[in-house]
């Protein structure tokens, strides 16, 4: 009987290879998910920051002859002024590209602002062409003076 003698050499480096591919692709993804979750997260701000801009446009005329009350509320061809304002400077200020101010509401309580941008990813970026979207709401509230 002849045993015939398997020639293993070459098959660590192709299993070394294998590793180095499916590390770099981890690699890849949880970047491409890091920077997803950042321009989210961003973006999520500007919405923020641009709602409460908003909720803070009062009625200056109103407030100054009546104080703070619940007859004060919001403008909202002022609000609509401020949150674009607010996006656009901000926009400029970090020098981003592609942010839409898709929605603007207010209803004299409250605001909302809708915002969206292009997602890019520093990988898979061909992979990925929506865009992020977030909703903000910020509220005038009033508290009575104790």
């Amino acid at each position: 009987m002849s045993r015939e003698v398997r020639n293993d050499t070459g098959s660590v480096m192709l299993l070394g290879i294998i590793l180095v591919a499916v590390c770099l692709l981890a690699l890849a993804v949880v970047a491409d998910v890091s920077a997803l979750f950042i321009q989210r997260r961003n973006l999520a701000a500007i919405a923020d920051a641009s709602a409460l801009a908003g909720a803070q446009a009062i009625d200056l005329d109103a407030y100054y002859a009546h104080g703070a009350s619940r007859a004060t509320a919001l403008d909202p061809a002022i609000v609509v002024r401020v949150v674009r304002a607010n996006v656009a400077a901000v926009v400029a200020a970090d020098g981003l590209r592609g942010v839409r101010l898709d929605e603007v509401h207010s209803d004299g309580e409250s605001v909302s602002v809708h915002l969206s941008a292009p997602v890019t990813v520093p990988f898979l970026d061909s992979l990925i062409g929506e865009r992020a979207e977030v909703i903000a709401r910020a509220r005038l509230d009033y508290r009575s003076a104790s």
